[in-house]
């Protein structure tokens, strides 16, 4: 499945955490969000980059994992890469994925707004998201 945005996490010129430790603290201190640290392990072996998997819980039943890996585009620049549903027989629907992003960029930015020197988060919509269903 392709990415349904670019969203990335950029660090600030005097940061003293990368935006893989933001994430990883995120996933650990954020309600519903979880950060996943053996999956994100395999995750950067297999993409030869450090990364993450923060899982998030809309319900007891229900989860998504989100990965992110750091890119070429600057030093510790990370993207998100994944939206998937371990074991889902489907893809997540158009609508459900809005609302998952919509969800994480809201916690992300509640959580960035309590430690302004770190990174920025920089996010981009392509067209097909942003139109309504």
């Amino acid at each position: 499945m392709s990415s349904i945005i670019r969203l990335s996490l950029r660090p600030e010129a005097d940061a003293k955490v990368t935006p893989v430790e933001v994430l990883q603290d995120f996933g650990d201190v954020t309600a519903g969000w979880s950060y996943l640290d053996e999956d994100s392990r395999h995750y950067a072996e297999l993409k030869g980059s450090p990364g993450v998997i923060l899982r998030h819980r809309a319900d007891p039943s229900t989860y998504v994992d989100l990965g992110f890996v750091e890119t070429d585009a600057g030093p510790h620049t990370v993207e998100l890469v994944v939206l998937d549903r371990p074991g889902a027989e489907a893809p997540l629907a158009p609508e459900k994925r809005r609302s998952l992003v919509e969800s994480f960029s809201e916690a992300l930015r509640s959580y960035l707004s309590h430690r302004p020197d770190h990174v920025t988060l920089h996010l981009n919509r392509d067209a097909a998201d942003s139109a309504s269903p």
